[in-house]
């Protein structure tokens, strides 16, 4: 059986940027842990939908939000 799963990607950015400045982590910082680019945390942060999904995973992980 099909799943449709929706998901606000804007909201979900806003919580994201929420978190790393709550744990006051840099947008640096935090790609290091992530291990993505800082180009490609820039990107999720600007809300870009062309990451891949196991990079928006990693950080979305890295904050908790998994």
């Amino acid at each position: 059986m099909e799943r449709n799963l929706r998901l606000n990607w804007p909201d979900l950015v806003k919580e994201a940027i929420k978190r790393r400045k709550s744990q006051r982590l840099t947008q640096e910082a935090l790609a290091i842990l992530a291990d993505v680019s800082k180009p490609t945390l820039n990107s999720f942060e600007q809300g870009k939908t062309t990451l891949t999904l196991a990079s928006i995973l990693k950080i979305l992980h890295t904050l908790g939000l998994d």
